[in-house]
């Protein structure tokens, strides 16, 4: 009596709820814990089978009931379904989890255990169970799969290569990465980043060196960006961009490598690199073109100006002296018309030809025309005035004129010299 006694005390003062039945299935104990669990007193449990309409909706053996009634382990796991197993601490005990709906507003997670009493004789004389409320784990549970859930669909939905990396090898990688590099998972899984890489980068580096500097950079816990050439397992390379990171899962220490193809952006950079170079070639060439049509245009309007002023030149030396000499002349009337006529003409062609360095030199008039020229040629002013049958003082008179119409009036410059560089 004292043995119950002290039992009761124990169950009672028991956070788990506990309830104990005898070898008829009658509950003899309900303790304060499985009053709360349940929100059956023991006072209306005690001596009945209330136990059985208790946790379940609808009225049902529980564990201790079959395990009193001697049931065989594999007949009791698949009443409960497959949710129960043999206890892992107690002998001929059996342990299980399951939802029950009927606790609480919302249902509760039960962690359940039940194990055999036995007499002095080792015979069974009833059973105990007990239960622990897992809700909250449970809960936790879950939405822990549903958050790993849903960053495990962005890890493989994510449009860049994405590796784990832990301790310097890929343990974990994504679709994309397994596309980008034609490989299956089991492939991946074990790898290096050298194993992905040829024996130097675009720039000449060792591969190996700039793996070793990457991954001492990354236990340091500095996160790093930065151009990388990968080599595929069929042996074609291609250029990519790389971040590289350090996290925590778990108190574990992991890398994380996150790498996005730029062959294209690359091959795009030298196409237009190319035909930059190309257009600036092209541009040169036209430039040397449009030079050598400018010097071409150049040279003939040069050549246009020259056989311009030759003519008017000749025109002055040759055709108006003798014009003027006609002029002086016993004409007819019909001959001098004519003459007036040609005078005309010739002076609208003249008045045509654009006006050149050369404009106060044709400005000068027939006589002054032919006494420039004698002076260029080094002539002075006697001699001119012998072969132009005039005195002196006339071809003084005409000096000064020539002078003047080109602009040399009071200047000290040579007459000779400057009517010699008119003509150059």
């Amino acid at each position: 009596m004292e043995v119950q006694l002290n039992l009761a005390q124990i169950l009672e003062g028991n956070p788990i709820p506990t309830f104990v039945v005898d070898a008829q299935c009658r509950i003899t104990h309900w303790n304060r814990a499985c009053e709360l669990l349940t929100g059956i007193p023991a006072s209306e449990t005690l001596g009945t089978v209330k136990h059985r309409e208790a946790f379940y909706c609808h009225k049902r053996k529980l564990m201790a009931d079959l395990i009193v009634n001697q049931t065989r382990s594999e007949d009791l796991i698949m009443v409960y379904g497959g949710k129960v197993k043999d206890c892992r601490h107690t002998r001929n005990g059996y342990e299980g989890e399951d939802f029950f709906p009927k606790l609480g507003e919302n249902g509760r997670w039960l962690f359940f255990t039940a194990a055999p009493l036995t007499d002095a004789e080792g015979n069974i004389s009833g059973a105990i169970e007990t239960f622990q409320d897992i809700t909250d784990k449970r809960t936790a549970e879950q939405e822990l799969r549903a958050s790993e859930a849903r960053y495990r669909q962005l890890f493989e939905s994510a449009n860049d290569a994405i590796f784990l990396l832990k301790d310097g090898f890929i343990v974990d990688c994504n679709q994309k990465a397994l596309a980008l590099f034609n490989s299956s998972r089991d492939q991946m899984t074990g790898l290096s980043p050298l194993d992905l890489s040829p024996q130097n980068q675009a720039d000449g580096i060792s591969s190996e060196d700039e793996v070793r500097r990457r991954l001492a950079l990354l236990d340091q816990n500095k996160p790093q960006f930065f151009e990388w050439r990968f080599l595929r397992k069929d042996g074609s390379r291609f250029d990519a961009e790389v971040s590289l990171n350090r996290f925590t899962i778990n108190g574990s220490l992991y890398g994380l490598a996150i790498i996005r193809d730029i062959s294209l952006r690359k091959k795009m950079i030298r196409t237009i690199e190319e035909r930059q170079v190309a257009l600036d070639e092209k541009s040169t060439y036209l430039e040397k073109v449009n030079q050598a049509l400018k010097a071409s245009l150049d040279h003939r309007e040069v050549e246009k100006r020259a056989v311009e002023e030759n003519m008017l030149v000749n025109l002055k030396r040759f055709v108006f002296p003798y014009l003027g000499e006609l002029e002086t002349c016993k004409l007819e009337s019909e001959a001098r018309a004519y003459l007036n006529i040609v005078q005309t003409n010739l002076n609208d062609i003249v008045s045509q030809f654009s006006k050149t360095i050369f404009s106060k030199y044709i400005d000068l008039t027939p006589t002054e025309v032919r006494i420039a020229d004698l002076i260029r040629e080094g002539k002075n002013s006697k001699e001119i005035a012998d072969m132009l049958a005039l005195s002196p003082s006339s071809i003084q008179w005409h000096r000064k004129n020539v002078r003047q119409k080109l602009g040399l009036t009071n200047k000290k410059i040579n007459l000779q010299s400057y009517l010699n560089a008119l003509s150059e």
